[in-house]
C-alpha cells in the first residue's frame, strides 16, 4: 500500500488506515504483496467495478485477497474436514443459502456479495425453462442447483451430484429452507466406472483420486466415498430426459462424460463445464487439449462463457487454450449440440 497512508504507529492510526476507502492503488500493491503478480486484465476489470460501485475499505480488500483461492493455494491453506462454520446468505437471484464464510472457493464470495460466479449464472438462466431436468455435478454446496430449481419450477427436475459430505450438508440445509422439492442432493462422485474414489479437498473444492490400486506413494487424502457413472445414478433415480448439465469436477471431466455416454447420445443436453487446463493437465486421464476434442467427438460446439461468444458460435481449441490459461487459469465453456 502507498507508503506515505501507513506512516504513523499508534494503534489508533493503523485502526483508520483499515477503515479508509481502498484505492486502485492498493488493489495493484495487493497483487503484489500478497498473490506475488501483477494484476491481469480480469482482475483489474473487476476490481476497478468494485471501486466504482460505492467503494470498499482496505481492511475488506485485503480480507478478499486473503480470502481468494489463488492465496490459500499458493500458501498451502486450506479447509478441514472437520464442520465448518455456516450462514444462510439472502442472494440476489431470490433464494436463500447456507455458505461456510470462511471457505475461499465459493462459500466466501456468496457470503459478501449475495452472487456466485455471474456469467455462468447468467448462461444457465438462458438455457432453462419450466419442466425442464437440469443435472449439476460437482454440485458443492449447490449454488447452481438452487437457481436452477427456481427456473425448472415445481414440474422440473434437479439432479445435484457431489461427493464432498460437508458440501452435501449445506446444499440440503438450503434445500429444506427454501422449499424446494424438485432436487434430490447424491453424495457420491461421477466417474466412468462404479467403484471407490478418494477426495482431496481443497476448501469446498476437491479432487478424487483413484484407489483402484495401491499408490506408489501416501497420498493426504479427506473422504473416501463410492463413485458412479452418471448414467447409472440417472436410471436408479428415474430421471427419463436431461436437458442441461452443468459440469465442474476439478479435472475429471472427461471421467464424467465417459460414465454419461448413454444419456448424452440420448438426449443431447447442452453442457456448461469449467474448462480448467491445470487440473486437466495434471491428471491421470488426459489432458486439457484432449477434453476438447472429447467434447467435439461428442458432437458439440464450443464457445467460452463471457467472452463475447455466443451460443451458436464455435470457437477453435487454440483460441479457448489462451483465453484459459491467459487469464485467471481457467474459462467456463458452454457446449451446445451440433444438431
Amino acid at each position: 500500500m502507498p507508503a506515505s497512508r501507513s506512516s504513523g504507529s499508534s494503534e489508533g492510526c493503523e485502526a483508520r488506515y483499515w477503515d479508509e476507502p481502498a484505492s486502485f492503488e492498493d488493489v495493484l500493491a495487493c497483487y503484489r504483496l500478497l498473490l506475488g503478480r501483477e494484476a491481469d486484465p480480469g482482475g483489474i476489470a473487476h476490481h476497478r467495478e468494485r471501486l466504482g460501485r460505492g467503494g470498499i475499505s482496505v481492511g475488506q480488500l485485503v480480507e478478499e485477497f486473503v480470502g481468494s483461492v489463488e492465496f490459500v493455494r499458493a500458501h498451502g491453506l486450506g479447509r478441514t474436514a472437520s464442520a465448518p462454520p455456516t450462514e444462510a446468505v439472502s442472494t440476489e437471484e431470490g433464494f436463500l443459502v447456507h455458505v461456510d464464510p470462511t471457505d475461499y472457493a465459493v462459500g466466501h464470495t456468496i457470503s459478501v456479495t449475495g452472487a456466485y460466479e455471474p456469467g455462468v449464472s447468467a448462461t444457465v438462466r438462458s438455457l432453462l425453462r419450466p419442466g425442464a431436468t437440469f443435472v449439476d455435478a460437482g454440485a458443492n454446496i449447490g449454488w447452481f442447483s438452487l437457481l436452477a430449481a427456481g427456473l425448472v419450477g415445481p414440474t422440473g427436475r434437479v439432479v445435484a451430484v457431489e461427493p464432498n459430505p460437508l458440501n452435501c450438508d449445506l446444499a440440503r440445509r438450503s434445500v429444506e429452507d427454501n422449499g424446494f422439492g424438485n432436487i434430490e442432493v447424491f453424495t457420491v462422485a461421477l466417474s466412468d466406472q462404479t467403484g471407490t474414489v478418494a477426495l482431496e479437498t481443497d476448501g469446498s473444492n476437491g479432487r478424487i483420486v483413484p484407489v483402484d490400486s495401491p499408490p506408489p506413494q501416501p497420498v493426504r487424502v479427506n473422504f473416501v466415498v463410492a463413485a458412479r457413472t452418471l448414467d447409472s445414478l440417472l436410471k436408479d433415480a428415474g430421471v427419463t430426459h436431461v436437458d442441461v448439465v452443468k459440469l465442474d469436477v476439478e479435472g475429471a471431466e472427461p471421467l464424467v462424460l465417459a460414465g454419461a455416454a448413454e444419456m448424452l447420445a440420448r438426449d443431447r443436453p447442452a453442457l456448461v463445464s469449467e474448462f480448467y487446463p491445470l487440473a486437466l493437465d495434471s491428471s491421470p486421464w488426459g489432458g486439457a487439449g484432449a477434453y476438447l476434442a472429447q467434447l467435439r467427438q461428442l458432437g458439440y460446439r464450443l464457445s467460452a462463457i463471457g467472452f463475447g461468444a455466443g451460443p451458436g458460435d464455435d470457437q477453435d481449441d487454440a483460441t479457448l487454450l489462451s483465453l484459459a490459461r491467459d487469464g485467471k487459469g481457467q474459462i467456463d465453456l458452454l457446449a451446445t449440440p451440433i444438431q
